[in-house]
């Protein structure tokens, strides 16, 4: 949060930073294997090979999953490799060589109406729609400690894939019926995108003295560039197969160029033994550039955009006691537009030429800690303002015809409070309990999210937003539970709440077609047990949703809908797991 999360990007409300597993340094083999089967014909396979031999340390997986997913027309199988190589070149260097891959293809049951849902949430009214994703990432690390108290770190990676899908396109009200005057099923639509794109970043981090009091300088920068080919709206096949092929040109060929460069910047002052200060900037340049056609060539699209701006942050921390702290943060934020945003859907659509990325800032400030290991806690109050969404107005050309004009749209604010606290009780009676405990866990989050002006295109009338509730934002969402634990066995059971949202920024009740409404409050309950045993090995298991609530929490406005995407209802699994 707050500067820190400057050194990585723009985006609003912070980020996490992933990173992966790396072979065991304690010996040149382990292995890891996990077997999981459940309901449905669902099998998950995940197998890790690692270790340090000399100078070299190694790491892979492989992870294939697969079943018939709980929705009829909902078959999946998908795969996930990985590989890490380091060799270390001196005592101050070490290098390695990454490569990531995903792919999958699945079958996508589609969205349903409101009617539908409640008929049967099962039932899928698509049989001949498919997606596949295919990603390749190879990467190279550099790092180099130049001394105790400075280090860099160089990370360059590309990205060569593609996103595809064949489907029939129509609102869940609209049956995908066979054709008598054709003799066949309608054709399905071929949209593919390719993906074409490298980034380098360089970090470097520095531990200096001010008096006798340790403080951290870190900086960097990033470059970023991708081109997507993109080609939508094909005229594929009228089988029921996953078939990516042709029988007309595609509707709409795009050639999508970006290129991002990043400089960032963050000091962490230790002002005493208890209070830090950690002020942060980022510096962006993007540009965008779009070429192409649309509409089978008949609309040529040629679009060039260049920004730049500058992001600032600052956190601050307090030592209350030796396991508590007071923190606050603050940061700017943006987020860009899409190429989505400036590609017209039709001849009959314009783009602001004056189009401006969201932009806006978030504040927290919280308190929190944990006492002796019976107790831990987090309070947290955030403010989040997002300004400039941009969004659809309609307007009137001189000859009275109207027609719909991508601008910015409206701003909006998020307020509320999060608070997490996990209690020990067996810890609590007796601090001496090592080999059992009992304790409960609850996570509440309160956000109040909100439009404070704005005024969006509604059936060719352009209609005020300001004081509706922003899309996809629940007011409260609160998980709790409560976990035992007994020498080498565990178990646990969680209750999840999330109260009724909208998905458009009308605050649309009910649409005959499914594709906007509200999503009604939900609530779903899970359990999990895992036993060890001969040290190597373990198996768990568990039952999601095990009370059998039918809900959703999506409306898919396109993919994969259009419609209610509903959740699994009754699900179960048992795995069985070894690391030697």
């Amino acid at each position: 949060r707050g500067s820190s999360a400057l050194q990585f990007g723009p985006q609003f409300g912070g980020m996490m930073n992933y990173k992966m597993k790396h072979g065991d340094g304690s010996k040149p083999l382990a292995i890891e294997s996990e077997q999981t089967a459940g309901g449905y014909n669902f099998f998950n396979s995940f197998n890790a090979i690692g270790g340090t031999k000399g100078k070299l340390n190694y790491y892979a997986f492989y992870d294939n999953r697969q079943g018939d997913g709980w929705r009829d027309n909902a078959k999946f199988n998908y795969h996930s490799y990985y590989a890490n190589l380091g060799y270390q070149l001196s005592k101050k260097a070490n290098i390695a060589i990454q490569f990531s891959r995903m792919d999958y293809v699945q079958q996508i049951a589609g969205g349903l109406t409101d009617a539908q849902f409640k008929e049967n949430s099962k039932q899928s009214v698509r049989g001949r729609n498919f997606f596949q994703p295919v990603i390749n990432i190879p990467a190279v690390t550099f790092k180099y400690n130049f001394s105790t108290a400075t280090r860099l770190e160089i990370i360059a990676s590309a990205v060569f894939g593609q996103r595809n899908s064949v489907q029939f396109i129509n609102t869940a009200n609209i049956a995908d019926t066979f054709n008598t005057a054709r003799g066949s099923y309608n054709p399905r639509q071929v949209d593919r995108d390719y993906y074409i794109g490298f980034t380098t970043e360089a970090r470097l981090l520095h531990i200096y003295k001010v008096g006798r009091i340790n403080s951290v300088v870190s900086g960097g920068l990033r470059y970023f560039t991708q081109l997507t080919k993109r080609r939508q709206k094909g005229v594929g096949t009228t089988g029921s197969d996953f078939d990516l092929s042709l029988t007309s040109p595609y509707g709409i060929d795009l050639r999508l160029k970006t290129a991002n460069y990043a400089i960032f910047a963050e000091n962490i002052f230790q002002l005493s033994s208890k209070f830090s200060f950690t002020p942060g900037v980022r510096y962006e340049v993007i540009g965008t550039k779009m070429t192409g056609v649309i509409n089978n060539a008949t609309t040529t699209v040629d679009y060039k955009s260049n920004r730049n701006f500058p992001l600032f942050g600052a956190g601050l921390q307090y030592q209350v006691t030796s396991s508590t702290q007071l923190y606050g943060n603050m940061s700017q934020a943006y987020r860009p537009y899409l190429y989505a945003n400036v590609t017209p859907s039709d001849r009959v659509d314009k783009i602001d030429p004056a189009l401006k990325d969201s932009k806006g800032y978030d504040i927290d400030f919280g308190y929190r800690g944990h006492y002796k290991n019976i107790l831990q806690f987090d309070i947290n109050a955030f403010y989040l303002f997002y300004g400039d969404k941009v969004g659809l107005v309609s307007q009137k050309n001189p000859d009275g015809n109207r027609y719909l004009f991508t601008t910015n749209v409206g701003n909006s604010v998020a307020k509320g409070v999060e608070v997490f606290g996990e209690l020990s009780i067996l810890k609590m009676i007796n601090p001496k309990h090592m080999n059992s405990d009992l304790s409960i866990f609850n996570s509440l989050a309160f956000d109040d999210a909100k439009y404070t002006s704005g005024t969006i295109n509604k059936s060719g009338l352009n209609t005020g937003i300001k004081g509706n509730y922003v899309e996809n934002a629940p007011q409260w969402i609160n998980k709790t539970g409560i976990e035992f634990n007994y020498k080498n066995f565990s178990s646990g059971l969680q209750y999840s709440f999330n109260s009724k949202s909208y998905n458009d920024a009308f605050n649309t009740e009910f649409s005959a077609t499914g594709v906007t409404g509200s999503i009604p409050a939900w609530h779903v309950w899970d359990w999990n047990c895992n036993l060890e045993f001969g040290k190597l090995y373990h198996v768990s298991a568990g039952v999601n949703n095990f009370t059998n609530e039918q809900y959703f929490n999506r409306r898919i406005t396109i993919y994969p809908g259009p419609g209610i995407l509903p959740a699994d209802r009754r699900t179960f699994y048992i795995s069985f797991g070894v690391k030697i």
